[in-house]
């Protein structure tokens, strides 16, 4: 599965700002569940839907993603987000563990912030840890 370099957080909020069709894969083949895939297909790359983000845990103090994985949102935990943005606090909690999500799970207080950022109706999140070019 081919990726590019553009970031991974960046590559999907290009996805929902544009409303392209965000699809997933297991084993190099379209699944339908995000349960049973392996990775998100976004229309610029392919990624493992566990990949790191940029995205920082509140209460972390890591700052590169590569190093220190587990301060920082996956992939599959921002887009969960973003899927259930207009969820119950319950069903949204409910979905997330339904799709895997047990340990990193977005906030339901941060939801929100994430969701408007990831559209575009912020430019700037204090836990999004700046590209090395910015």
């Amino acid at each position: 599965m081919g990726s590019s370099t553009e970031d991974v957080l960046l590559a999907l909020r290009n996805a929902i700002k544009s409303q392209s069709t965000i699809s997933y894969a297991a084993k190099e083949k379209p699944t339908s569940s995000l349960v049973a895939a392996t990775h998100l297909v976004l229309p610029s790359q392919t990624l493992p839907k566990s990949t790191p983000t940029r995205f920082r845990k509140p209460g972390v103090s890591g700052s590169d993603p590569v190093s220190s994985p587990g301060d920082f949102f996956t992939l599959d935990a921002i887009y969960v987000t973003w899927l259930l943005r207009d969820a119950s606090v319950t069903e949204y909690m409910k979905q997330a563990r339904d799709n895997g999500l047990t340990g990193g799970l977005v906030s339901v207080t941060e939801r929100k912030s994430v969701v408007d950022w990831l559209e575009g109706r912020v430019t700037n999140h204090p836990n999004i840890i700046p590209l090395p070019c910015e």
